[in-house]
Formats: structure tokens, sequence, C-alpha cells
């Protein structure tokens, strides 16, 4: 038996918050991570983990789940989340500052801000998540957002194709077929640095 299974079964029957914080200390880090890849903030961060976990604890013992379902379930509440924080911290200010940089640079794909954005906080990215290909980070800026999500669910976070397939709500050869196409990309970016 996984231990999140045991943690589930075990604060389902006792409701002990003893059992909470296991599952709570198991999945920090990675949700944490999960959070700071996006924001590239410690804070926000911060935030938006704390309110995730207090959706799952208000949550959880009207659920019933094994390691596998409760993964899933744990990343579509931090997927959500994060969709609500972008919506609601939209700004007539950064508004305006997209619009003044796509027209300055002639550059009418909003994309490339955040792939600049990416590129810039490299050095974050390596020191916070370990990444220490510089080649590869760069060559991330070539994917869009969803194989970006993609790369690192697999990749970052480990995770397999059916759960990613039911985080994004996208089948399974869906999933294959973005992954097969952003690793040829990253592939010819990196030959071609």
């Amino acid at each position: 038996m996984d231990d999140i299974d045991k943690y589930l079964i075990n604060y389902k029957k006792s409701s002990d918050k003893i059992w909470f914080e296991k599952i709570y200390y198991h999945y920090l880090l990675k949700i944490y991570n999960f959070f700071y890849f996006k924001t590239m903030d410690e804070q926000i961060s911060e935030d938006l983990t704390s309110e995730v976990f207090l959706k799952v604890y208000k949550n959880l013992q009207d659920k019933e789940f094994n390691s596998k379902s409760f993964n899933t379930w744990i990343y579509k509440i931090a997927s959500n989340q994060l969709i609500d924080y972008f919506r609601k911290t939209k700004t007539d200010r950064e508004r305006t500052f997209l619009t003044d940089w796509q027209e300055q640079d002639n550059i009418r794909d909003s994309s490339l801000l955040e792939n600049d954005f990416f590129i810039k906080n490299s050095m974050l990215m390596k020191k916070e998540l370990s990444f220490e290909n510089h080649k590869l980070v760069e060559a991330m800026c070539k994917l869009t957002t969803l194989q970006k999500n993609i790369v690192i669910l697999i990749f970052v976070m480990d995770f397999d194709y059916k759960t990613i397939a039911n985080i994004l709500g996208k089948s399974l050869s869906t999933i294959r077929g973005i992954l097969f196409r952003a690793i040829n990309i990253l592939k010819s970016e990196i030959k071609n640095v």
C-alpha cells in the first residue's frame, strides 16, 4: 500500500489531523513548485499553495480517494487556483504594459512576452527547481503554454500520461501528440543553439 493511500484511509477513518499533516508534507513542495514554475514569485507561490491545502482540508473528508485519484484531484485544484489567480491579477496596468511591449517591438503574439519572462528568470528556475541545462530552458521558450505544461508535468513533476490527461481534461492520445511535438521542437532548438 502506498503511503498516501495509508494516510488517506487513516484520515478518513479517524479525522485525526496528524494524517492530514502527513498528506500535507508529502505534497507541499510539489504543489509549491507547481506554482513557482508558473509565477516565479515565492510569496505568491506560498499563498496559492496555502489556498490549495485549505480547499483540500475543507473537502477531503467528503471524498473517497486512492493515491492516484487524490493526486489528480489536488493538481486540478492547483490548476484551477492558478487560473483564478491569473484572472484576478489582470490589471489595466498589466494590459497596458503588454500592449506597449507588443507595439514597441511590432509583436502580436503575447506568448513571446511569457517566453521573454521565462528566459529572464532562468537563473531563478535553476536555483528553485535545479534546472542545470540553460539550452533546454531557452528551448522551452519556443513551446506553447500547453506544451510547456505537459513537459513540466511529465519531466519535472514525474506524472504519467493518464494523470496529465485527467488534470488537463484532454485525451491520452492528445497528450502524447502534444508531448511528441514539444520534444521535437526542443531537440531542434537545442541542436541549433
